[in-house]
């Protein structure tokens, strides 16, 4: 039992002094990456309308011609 005991707390403090830093590492690294500067939602809607007007035009222009 004393064994089984011994083990365990060899476990927990590998997984404190090795896991824990690295998924902090990777969270820290992931809050950097959302907070970086990206384009707002409007501009995202913005580029996605006129992406699907000029697709729209050239299936209609298409349409039309053939």
């Amino acid at each position: 039992m004393e064994t089984d005991i011994k083990y365990i707390r060899e476990d927990i403090k590998d997984i404190k002094d090795n896991h824990l830093k690295a998924m902090a590492n990777k969270i820290e690294c992931i809050i950097q990456k959302l907070t970086s500067k990206r384009p707002s939602w409007t501009v995202s809607w913005l580029i996605t309308f006129l992406g699907s007007a000029v697709i729209g035009l050239l299936v209609l222009l298409f349409k039309r011609g053939g």
